[in-house]
């Protein structure tokens, strides 16, 4: 069973959904990414949310852990920053 979670993101919702089993390790990375993004927001209140994701991203990357990464979560940010890039296209386009 899938279970739909939520990141509001720079003033934009964004559904994200995952296996049942997974849904705590998503609801704490999404966490982690929305409090990011609300330190960066508040230093660039006019940066657009394509800047305020990547700086965000960089500076998770930046202080990520040097282990070995899980190829299950490497695989599972693939696919959410894929339907996120989508998405934002979508947004842009209409």
């Amino acid at each position: 069973m899938s279970v739909t979670l939520e990141a509001n993101i720079h003033g934009r919702k964004f559904r994200l959904a995952a296996p049942e089993a997974e849904s705590a390790a998503l609801a704490e990375a999404i966490a982690i990414v929305e409090a990011e993004c609300a330190v960066i927001a508040q230093k660039q209140p006019t940066a657009e949310i394509e800047r305020v994701l990547l700086l965000a991203a960089l500076e998770l990357a930046a202080t990520k852990p040097s282990s070995e990464p899980d190829p299950r979560t490497e695989a599972r940010l693939l696919a959410m920053t894929t339907k996120l890039k989508h998405t934002l296209a979508e947004t842009q386009a209409g």
